[in-house]
């Protein structure tokens, strides 16, 4: 019989509430199916691509697609009521402040 995993103390420094509440959910959805290491890594590159939009091979993107499906979905469903930000090219930005000031 493999050790149970203790995910609440998997936790890093760095993470935000909402990364970790998203790489926990993650890892208490998997904890019984992968060794630890193996869960920390797959819960990491999880992530990485949900967050901070990094992008792997193919078979990995897959991979992590086909074992994020619930948690993706019930974080998707979380955000939508949430406040989206709008990034803008720092021209533009002036550009419109421009037009403000000759109005």
């Amino acid at each position: 019989m493999k050790p149970s995993i203790d995910v609440d103390s998997l936790r890093s420094e760095h993470e935000s509430d909402e990364q970790w509440e998203v790489r926990r959910m993650f890892m208490l959805e998997h904890k019984d199916n992968f060794e630890e290491e193996e869960l920390i890594t797959l819960a990491q590159l999880f992530t990485n691509i949900e967050f901070l939009g990094c992008r792997y091979p193919p078979a990995t993107m897959k991979r992590i697609a086909k074992l994020a499906e619930k948690v993706s979905a019930k974080y998707k469903e979380s955000r939508k009521n949430k406040l989206k930000r709008t990034f803008v090219q720092a021209s533009d930005a002036a550009e419109q402040k421009a037009k403000r000031s000759f109005k």
